[in-house]
């Protein structure tokens, strides 16, 4: 651990819980817990649940669980280190300063993340404070780029010569490999060292969506020069551009706010777009539209607007854009820009004018095909009309919600201009087919159980016993001690045995809260960080985000009173450990009762089972008259 306790619970504690999941997971109050769709699983169906009380959140679908930190390192891949700088960033906490043993634990990926941070910075100063960048920083404004536009994307300028960055860093004490793990640097063929990768160009940040800085784009100043327009930063551990959205950490908010994202192509895109007063758009960093970046987009928006140019290869990437956003549940449109247009030249009409277009020339997406199809000549023809119904269809039928796909259903009849029923048809088929597809080869064989005639005798069973399964009543009581803490537990462990807990799991997360009670001190934490072993852990957990309050049966069935657990813990306490103790001591009176019956079939003596049984009996009279309590 790199950080105190004392800083890493400062840092919990400034981090609410409901807010840091909300800004990835729309989330509503259902009771006292918040739930959404999981981000860490598909699902249609909420099932993710936060607690504000308790500061932990449980999917209850896949099982995730855990606290803040928990949360931010398993969506996020970072290591706990840098989960809590982020945190703390976020909360505007200042972290203690590390040392360089302290720097050198916090591991290679944080190592990446602080070169690729310190080349921003770098960079954005030759831009705006050297006379090396002024040329550079006199294109942006030719391009129409404000200073504050500027600052606010982080944008830069690499200097013209082999080795600025290098040198810079390595007077920060940062090794050249990082730099060349990071791209920042290329090993030179001789093995003789290395050298900047970007070199005389307008440097572009490319943040995560937590506004990390995870690689970067660069662009030539002179489109004349006979290198590549723009060079990119390589794949590397810290950076996935399938998983990336320039411009993300920037327009979030408004996203989220609008619950749209505009989707562009490419960097100067997205900042014309934001200097023209429309922040809510991204770009793909230089791919066709993934999977994991339209599930990213998912947790600010509910609509995505393809924004491509009119040519073919903006009609390519906006057909294959449709499908991804489709699949992934989510709205999507199309806007096509006039010919010879991009955002960037666009916007410099003003904002009023392009957003007013985007507005009047947004199409859906069966619109968008089926102009797109006319405009191609594929309707010319029977087997061509034919053809583009079907890829429709097959468009309707990626989407996963059939209330969407039913809506669809008669756009696409309107579109095309036949019965819907005939489109019903074809995508039963489809889907069908699909189905087919994804279904297991070979059924499971039934199962056999032996004739009853060759089971034998059975002896007299009035109640199946317990055989390892945690029982409602125990996991009510690990709750009340997990929430109330030192109180509750010596309330509850001063009434009951541990071995009155199911052995496993149950008994070891009780006595867990007996130990750290006798210690002086309760630290709930240490139950979902798997202290105490990935059982107790999975088990706390379920615990800890229990979405029902105890059953109404034991008040119908076994006359105990049943208070919710919030409004009066002590009774709910006494109600599950009298529910649990009558368990066991039926547990004990139905194996009395199968030795009596094995007795007399044998022709052995009865009486002294009979009288172990009676004093069972009225063991069983004691507990639900509440004697097992110290003081009622």
């Amino acid at each position: 651990m790199y950080f105190s306790d004392e800083t890493i619970e400062s840092v919990r504690s400034a981090s609410d819980i409901l807010d840091v999941v909300g800004e990835y997971v729309r989330l509503k109050r259902k009771g006292s817990n918040f739930f959404g769709l999981c981000p860490f699983h598909q699902e249609k169906t909420p099932s993710f649940s936060v607690n504000p009380e308790l500061s932990i959140y449980k999917c209850f679908g896949c099982g995730e669980h855990g606290d803040v930190f928990s949360f931010v390192m398993r969506l996020e891949g970072m290591e706990f280190p840098e989960a809590v700088r982020m945190l703390a960033e976020r909360a505007g906490l200042e972290l203690p300063e590390e040392g360089e043993g302290e720097r050198a634990q916090a591991g290679h990926r944080e190592a990446m993340l602080h070169a690729l941070r310190f080349a921003a910075r770098f960079y954005h100063h030759i831009l705006t404070r050297t006379p090396q960048g002024r040329p550079a920083l006199e294109y942006l404004r030719r391009r129409g780029f404000t200073d504050q536009v500027v600052t606010k994307f982080g944008l830069g300028f690499a200097p013209d010569t082999w080795d600025a960055l290098i040198r810079a860093a390595s007077k920060h004490h940062m090794a050249s490999d990082v730099l060349e793990e990071t791209g920042l640097a290329i090993r030179r063929r001789d093995d003789s060292g290395s050298y900047d990768r970007f070199r005389g160009r307008v440097m572009f940040p490319i943040l995560s969506h937590v506004g990390k800085v995870v690689g970067f784009g660069g662009r030539v100043l002179s489109s004349e020069s006979d290198q590549p327009k723009y060079i990119n930063s390589p794949e590397t551990p810290v950076y996935n551009k399938s998983r990336v959205l320039y411009g993300l950490f920037q327009a979030k908010n408004s996203i989220r706010e609008r619950e749209e994202a505009l989707v562009v192509e490419g960097y100067t895109d997205v900042i014309a777009l934001h200097q023209a007063g429309i922040a809510n758009c991204v770009a793909s960093s230089g791919t066709s539209l993934t999977r994991e970046q339209v599930q990213l987009l998912g947790r600010y928006a509910k609509r995505v607007v393809l924004v491509f140019d009119a040519d073919t290869a903006g009609a390519g990437a906006a057909a294959r854009g449709i499908q991804v956003v489709l699949s992934e549940g989510l709205t999507a449109y199309v806007v096509s820009l006039p010919p010879g247009e991009d955002p960037d030249s666009f916007s410099r009409r003003g904002g009023a004018e392009l957003e007013k277009y985007l507005d009047e020339h947004r199409r859906d997406v069966l619109a968008y095909l089926y102009e797109q199809a006319e405009r191609e000549g594929r309707l010319e023809t029977p087997e061509g009309e034919a053809e583009v119904m079907h890829e429709i269809v097959e468009t309707v039928a990626s989407m996963p919600d059939p209330l969407m796909q039913e809506s669809y259903i008669r756009r696409a009849a309107e579109v095309l201009r036949v019965p819907d029923i005939r489109l019903h048809m074809v995508l039963e088929d489809v889907l069908k087919s699909r189905r087919r597809r994804t279904a297991p080869a070979t059924a499971p064989a039934p199962f056999k159980t032996r004739p009853e005639s060759a089971q034998g005798p059975r002896p007299p069973v009035s109640r199946k016993l317990n055989t390892g399964r945690i029982l409602p009543e125990e996991r009510t009581l690990l709750r009340l001690m997990y929430q109330h803490g030192s109180s509750l537990i010596e309330f509850i462990l001063g009434n009951t045995s541990l071995d009155e807990f199911t052995a496993g799991p149950a008994r070891q997360a009780a006595s867990a809260f007996l130990q750290q009670y006798e210690a002086g001190s309760v630290d709930r934490s240490t139950f979902l960080n798997g202290d105490y072993g990935d059982d107790v852990r999975r088990l706390m957990a379920d615990v800890a985000m229990m979405q029902y309050e105890p059953s109404q049966n034991w008040e119908r069935k076994q006359n105990i009173p049943v208070p919710r657990l919030d409004d009066d813990p002590y009774e709910a306490a006494i109600s599950a450990m009298t529910l649990l103790k009558l368990d066991r001591v039926n547990d004990a009176i139905e194996k009395q009762r199968q030795e009596i019956f094995e007795a007399e079939r044998a022709g052995d003596e009865i009486q002294p089972l009979q009288t172990q049984m009676m004093a069972l009996n009225e063991l069983r009279r004691r507990i639900e008259r509440r004697e097992f309590l110290e003081d009622e």
